[in-house]
């Protein structure tokens, strides 16, 4: 039986004048999911304008899939959002926004 991931989902364009605004998604699953899986399934069933980083090494080291669930930076490729609950999703570094959740390694991963 499927249930519900819930996203809620903070989006800025520093480029652009608008205010950051924030899109919630539902996405339908049976399992746990990734945070990186849920946001492949949100740019290509949902919304494709969604920017994030996609690569993952896969080794939990390159920090390109860093992101901010719940106000903790995480690594999206290793961790699981769990069917029947609620999340908040925010770039990890706004500092060094580029735009939604992908952010600027030059200015973040020398600290």
């Amino acid at each position: 039986m499927s249930k519900i991931i819930s996203l809620k989902i903070r989006r800025e364009d520093p480029l652009s004048e608008s205010l950051p605004r924030y899109d919630t998604f539902q996405i339908p699953t049976t399992r746990q999911m990734t945070v990186l899986e849920v946001l492949i399934e949100i740019y290509d069933k949902f919304d494709s304008t969604l920017a994030f980083r996609r690569y993952r090494c896969g080794r939990r080291i390159c920090r390109s899939c860093e992101i901010k669930l719940n106000g903790q930076i995480v690594r999206g490729c290793a961790t699981l959002l769990f069917p029947g609950k609620e999340y908040l999703l925010e770039p990890a570094h706004p500092e060094a926004l580029i735009k939604d959740l992908v952010f600027d390694f030059s200015k973040v991963l020398s600290e």
